[in-house]
């Protein structure tokens, strides 16, 4: 395995609880981060007390020193995360992809070195590290404009026990098959493999960076990867295609080559959450799969050659084309729900659109009414609007299915009305915030009076709304 830098452990005799923890209190240590003036002196002092006699550090890095009463007693650095690390990558159970998307949300503690007697303080290295990673990820937005959601590091285990760590909640996941990189795109068997141990920075780690699609928070962070990369485990292939089994087959059974239509549409799936946006480049990437991954797909195979084949562009076109819309939405979104393990709703944004470039049969343009999870960005449920009516008769429809407890429903001005507050109240046991404008003059004159009131928000004195367009 890659082991671009290797961090030092500290291993300390265990002591009572309250004997560390009134050492702790009496010490008064703090993390700081070496500033440009101090890191000549940082480097110079790594050379001299940690192992590997080396300073540099690949990738992006932050250096920290700790002192107690102004003093320097112990040196921490941090690296970018090893490109391939087959324990961790299993650890998170991501693919490819998603490592080459997220791999820079993860640091490596490739340094750590203590300046003082080892009998001093027992318990100052594991002391150091929790100080150390309260600070790190903002630290990291603040210098290279991302959090960190992982941090790992490397003991060997023939010079220390990497006590310090696992005091500090650290967990052992593995170790390395030995190798270094001597130069670049190169390893060398060093026949020293050290142990792995990660930390969480955030509770949901793994599930944030295995995820299909990564939670709006995180999302801004991922970076761009290749839109011809695979973007899911064998684990995810799977439980996709058992979500999309449910789908019937809207073609004639004459002339079939491709059989099974949750593997054509599983294959249109993938694509899109790989980044592409357009029945060409689904065409595209379905034709750049392996036959790992067509199997996987459980996709057809080719009669003469018996190798696995996958779908054009033209056969997938036909087949989204012909399916219900409505239940193939449903069907994906509540599969990627799933993955994001976050299942309640906190807030959910009620609206209606027109779809562009897109009619019936007839020539009406395709309204649709739907309901999105603010939290996660994916659709809960999605609905066409009959041409004959409008969005208000068809909100409980629309939510008919949804579990809506303590949940906040925003909607739009065409949705303030009192059947629809009533409704989210009384039978969907939910809160609202509903948007007020002109079209309902008297309704816009009572909060505005509310407003100025003095338990309200505040006007200013002798000011009034505008006439025109005006919300509340």
């Amino acid at each position: 395995m890659i082991c671009p830098s290797k961090p030092t452990s500290v291993s300390r005799p265990r002591h009572p609880v309250s004997e560390i923890l009134g050492e702790i209190a009496d010490q008064q240590v703090t993390v700081e981060l070496v500033g440009p003036e101090e890191e000549a002196r940082w480097n110079k002092l790594i050379r001299k007390h940690h192992y590997l006699k080396e300073h540099r550090m690949v990738g992006e890095s932050l250096r920290y020193v700790a002192k107690q009463n102004g003093r320097w007693i112990a040196l921490l650095g941090w690296s970018s995360a090893a490109f391939h690390l087959r324990p961790r990558d299993a650890w998170i159970g991501w693919t490819e992809a998603q490592r080459h998307a997220g791999r820079h949300l993860i640091a490596c503690n490739a340094r750590f070195a203590l300046l003082t007697p080892k009998s001093q303080s027992p318990n100052l290295a594991s002391h150091l590290l929790s100080l150390n990673l309260k600070r790190l990820s903002d630290d990291w937005q603040q210098h290279y404009d991302h959090p960190l959601l992982l941090v790992e590091t490397y003991v060997d285990p023939q010079r220390f026990e990497g006590t310090c760590y696992r005091a500090a909640n650290w967990v052992e996941i593995g170790v390395t098959k030995g190798f270094g990189r001597s130069r670049i795109d190169f390893y060398q068997l060093h026949d020293e493999p050290k142990a792995i141990l990660l930390y969480p920075l955030h509770p949901k780690a793994r599930q944030i960076l295995s995820a299909p699609v990564m939670p709006p928070a995180w999302a801004p962070y991922r970076r761009q990867a290749n839109p011809r990369d695979y973007p899911l485990c064998g684990q995810q292939t799977q439980s996709l295609l058992q979500a999309l089994g449910k789908l019937k087959d809207p073609r004639r059974y004459k002339g079939w080559r491709h059989r099974r239509v949750a593997s054509i549409v599983a294959i249109a799936t993938a694509a899109m959450i790989a980044g592409n946006d357009s029945l060409w480049d689904i065409g595209e990437f379905a034709q750049s799969l392996n036959q790992n991954h067509l199997r996987s797909l459980r996709a057809s195979r080719c009669r003469k050659t018996g190798k696995f084949i996958a779908p054009s562009e033209t056969t997938i076109r036909r087949v989204l084309q012909r399916l219900d819309p409505a239940g193939l939405d449903t069907l994906v979104n509540d599969w990627l729900r799933s993955h994001l393990k976050d299942l309640d709703i906190a807030a959910l944004a009620v609206d209606g659109k027109c779809v562009r470039t897109a009619a019936k049969i007839n020539g009406q343009a395709l309204q649709l009414f739907g309901a999105l999870d603010t939290q996660t960005q994916l659709f809960c449920r999605q609905i066409p609007i009959p041409s004959k009516t409008n969005e208000i008769p068809c909100l409980k429809d629309l939510l008919r299915d949804l579990d809506l407890r303590g949940t906040l429903v925003t909607a739009d001005a065409l949705n303030t009305q009192k059947s629809t507050a009533a409704h989210l109240v009384e039978e969907k046991k939910a809160d609202y915030l509903l948007v007020v404008k002109d079209n309902q003059p008297k309704l816009f004159d009572k909060l505005a009076r509310l407003a100025r009131a003095p338990a309200g928000v505040f006007f200013p004195s002798g000011h009034h709304p505008e006439p025109g367009p005006r919300s509340a």
